[in-house]
């Protein structure tokens, strides 16, 4: 179904992060804009068609004017009038234009409760007309109220739900999906303040990658895992064992229906998925890049028919095209 096509080289190399990969499509400009994770840089690569590749690293500065802060997630936020480039680290969460020339906002992180080991936010997502969400390693999930233009970023509210560290954010619509590192789903929707939904347990196992399509929730899991859940009920409608391995990353073309999923297992694979009154999930796709463990995984335009994956300590975006 999928044929492996030129890859896309990055200034540096993927660090082993999960969902360390976040495209921005251009129709208007026929480009695409690549971004990953490498140490405390984002290495971000903009392909034009018809002419050259343009390369750049954008830094997510700590405390002081030249320390630097290790990165944990960088991903675009399209809002209906604005997109913004979003990136969490080890101190907290930097909101940048979409190039990364001009840093906008800056929200640290707290204090650290007694006994917290490590400290940092993760889980990155546009939800709503003018939200982006941005998860912490306490559970918290901070919802901040973005301006058309400007730097007047404001923190609107901190949701508590969860207990433990965020590991994904991801939303459709006015709703949103939160997921932890017991597996803990919850299902949001957006608004004047945020509502909690729905709460689907975990097992203890990380929910490392979340998708939703429709009245379904996806989960990628630590155990290699791919779990479809009700939105409405919260039941466990399909489980698949996926992978050998962890998940790392998952995307989803609601258009074409298809789900891409990335595993340490070094195995990518394109999963079709039906939304009828009994919903259904079959592979059709798979593709073992040897030695290496896979770690992000994004389709590239709305029809599903591009998608690339990275690699930890890859310096490559490896893409498949259908044929």
């Amino acid at each position: 179904m999928f044929v492996r096509d030129t890859s896309v080289s990055i200034k540096g190399s993927a660090s082993s992060l999960c969902n360390n990969l976040t495209v921005l499509s251009s129709r208007e400009k026929e480009s695409v804009t690549y971004g990953v994770v490498h140490k405390a840089f984002v290495c971000i690569t903009n392909v034009t068609k018809g002419s050259a590749v343009n390369q750049k690293q954008v830094s997510c500065k700590g405390e002081g004017a030249h320390s630097s802060s290790a990165v944990l997630q960088a991903k675009w936020c399209e809002l209906p009038e604005r997109k913004i480039l979003v990136i969490t680290s080890v101190k907290g969460a930097q909101m940048f234009e979409t190039d990364g020339s001009i840093m906008i906002f800056w929200q640290a992180l707290g204090e650290s409760k007694e006994g917290v080991y490590s400290h940092f936010a993760r889980g990155i997502c546009a939800a709503g007309e003018k939200y982006i969400c941005v998860g912490t390693s306490e559970g918290a999930i901070m919802v901040f109220d973005i301006p058309p233009r400007g730097t007047a970023v404001k923190l609107q509210e901190t949701l508590t739900a969860h207990k433990v560290a965020i590991c994904e954010l991801e939303s459709q619509g006015s709703r949103m999906a939160s997921t932890d590192e017991e597996g803990n789903i919850i299902l949001w929707q957006s608004g004047g303040h945020f509502t909690e939904i729905i709460k689907i347990e975990g097992k203890g196992f990380p929910c490392s990658s979340v998708c939703l399509l429709k009245d379904f929730i996806i989960g990628g899991f630590g155990t290699g895992h791919i779990r479809v859940f009700g939105a409405s009920t919260g039941s466990l409608l399909i489980e698949a064992c996926a992978h050998a391995r962890w998940i790392n990353a998952m995307d989803i073309c609601t258009e074409a229906r298809l789900l891409v999923s990335a595993s340490e297992d070094s195995f990518v694979r394109v999963w079709k998925l039906s939304t009828e009154d009994k919903p259904t999930m079959e592979m059709v796709f798979q593709q073992s890049i040897s030695d290496v463990q896979l770690c992000g995984a994004k389709f590239v335009d709305l029809s599903g028919d591009t998608f690339g994956v990275t690699g930890y300590d890859l310096s490559e975006i490896v893409m498949f095209t259908k044929q």
